[in-house]
């Protein structure tokens, strides 16, 4: 009995010899079936074994494909889903913004990417974070003024990334001759740099928390950071020493005893933060519970003005002044303005001029267009979405649109510096533009037809002579009266006689 515990079995069912191990022969069976299956679907065979292959279905299998094709796809806007890539090597276009200068354009992508490019040519020249896995959508983008060459990225793992920017020069104006001018519709397609490969560098987590990252903020002195998270709290950090001063939350059960008036929380998911240029203590955060707040650093209990009746969805809201420009993701009325010191809403854009086939607007980003020259009162706000196709450029005063870009998905970051735009969303595609409105035309000099310097001569009916300088003055007085009060003047003196 003892002998037979310890007696190991040694069969097998392929009767291999001692040199051979079932592994082998395994390995072997498995690249047999494969090869015998591939050879039969090619014949048309059907196989016993399952395949790990892409089978193409045919379409006598499975007649209702056809079917479905012609009832909904066929001769329809559908058509254009079934052959548009939404993919491509670096993920959706998520975030992006210039840098003070405008030499630079910082581009976020939702794999973890942040890239930056030419500032008006849109060539790649580094790569500032590498793509994360699991991919992890960098959400915002903010560039630091008062820092050099530093940006901040907030990404849906929790984090808040500082990331150094390489001292590269590049010239917009004049962009030296190896910096590439190409279509950057194209750009995604390019394996090309400028000057040398791109730089990598590791970007390292600024500030972490368990929620994910959604909107970022840097207020006007840079001494506060201000994030907004997807558990619908706002926390505002010191930048110095990365520790949290306030934090604005209230639980969701606390919510349910509280009147929906004296709320002066979020409820829902922060997805846009705009800090105030001029004044450092102000910022504005919109979220997923229809409202938009103000909020003031030096108030801790809660927001200053509470804004319903907008229902942002993305980073789609812009300050500039005393106003508020807000995109909501609704069909109609879905661009307002809002004073956030009267704490009112100022007006509804109803466009007028907008094309008759568009179901919605629908809107994903708003900005407003930033140049200092032609738009410092915020008379032009720049709109984005999924509804109209395209980008708008909208004169908030007259409620036209000024300027129109077709773009060829939803679209998800907008931002601008002088007369360039640059936008981008679901497609692989980064679009760099320029806007200029005729009403900013300077009229040049009209060359006069003759010249006026020269004293005209006058002749009278008696004599060919020519009259004297007071007679020419008396006539050039008379003939200044118009040619149908002469005619009335003859008509009566007809009558009379």
């Amino acid at each position: 009995m003892a002998s037979s515990l310890f007696n190991i079995s040694r069969y097998s069912r392929f009767n291999l010899s001692e040199s051979e191990s079932d592994i082998e022969v395994f390995v072997k069976e498995y690249g047999y079936r494969i090869k015998r299956q591939l050879a039969n679907e090619l014949e048309g065979c059907r196989s016993q074994f399952p395949s790990f292959v892409e089978r193409k279905v045919k379409s006598e299998e499975l007649p209702w494909v056809e079917e479905n094709f012609d009832r909904f796809f066929k001769d329809s806007p559908n058509e254009w889903l079934r052959n548009i890539n939404y993919l491509s090597e670096f993920g959706f276009i998520t975030s992006m913004i210039y840098t003070q200068d405008g030499d630079f354009l910082l581009v976020g992508h939702s794999t973890g990417l942040v890239q930056m490019r030419h500032g008006s040519t849109g060539v790649v020249l580094c790569t500032l974070r590498n793509i994360q896995f699991p991919p992890k959508p960098i959400y915002a983008l903010e560039y630091s003024r008062f820092e050099e060459r530093v940006c901040y990225a907030a990404c849906t793992d929790g984090a808040v990334y500082r990331i150094d920017i390489p001292n590269l020069v590049a010239s917009t104006e004049d962009p030296p001759q190896y910096c590439i001018r190409a279509d950057p519709a194209l750009e995604y397609l390019n394996t090309q740099y400028y000057g040398a490969p791109g730089i990598s560098s590791a970007a390292a987590p600024f500030i972490t928390h368990r929620s994910a990252a959604l909107s970022l903020g840097l207020s006007a002195d840079e001494a506060k950071f201000i994030v907004g998270y997807a558990d619908s709290s706002i926390k505002v950090y010191d930048i110095e020493t990365q520790e949290v001063e306030t934090t604005y939350k209230v639980h969701k059960l606390r919510l349910q005893f509280i009147p929906k008036k004296l709320q002066r929380m979020h409820a829902g998911q922060v997805c846009a933060l705009r800090c105030h240029d001029e004044r450092p203590r102000v910022f504005a955060s919109a979220a997923w519970d229809n409202t938009l707040r103000v909020w003031d650093t030096r108030c801790p209990v809660g927001c200053v003005a509470t804004f319903e009746g907008v229902d942002v969805c993305s980073d789609s809201i812009d300050i500039n002044r005393d106003h508020c420009v807000v995109g909501s993701w609704l069909p109609t009325e879905a661009l307002t303005v809002w004073d956030i010191v009267a704490r009112k809403r100022l007006n509804i854009i109803r466009v007028q001029n907008r094309r008759p086939n568009v179901d919605g607007e629908f809107i994903y980003a708003c900005r407003y267009w930033r140049s200092s020259e032609y738009n410092r009162k915020g008379k032009y706000a720049i709109i984005g979405g999924s509804g109209t196709n395209c980008v708008e450029v909208i004169n908030l005063h007259n409620r036209y649109i000024t300027c129109s870009y077709p773009t060829s998905g939803t679209v998800l970051a907008i931002t601008s510096h002088k007369e360039r735009i640059a936008f981008g969303g679901t497609a692989p595609v980064l679009s760099i533009v320029s806007f200029h409105d005729p009403k900013h035309e300077k009229y040049g000099e009209v060359e006069p037809e003759y010249e006026f310097t020269k004293g005209e001569r006058y002749f009278s009916d008696s004599s060919s002579e020519i009259l004297p300088n007071q007679d020419v003055t008396k006539l050039a007085k008379a003939s200044s009266i118009s040619a149908p009060a002469m005619a009335v003047k003859s008509s009566v003196s007809q009558k009379l006689k």
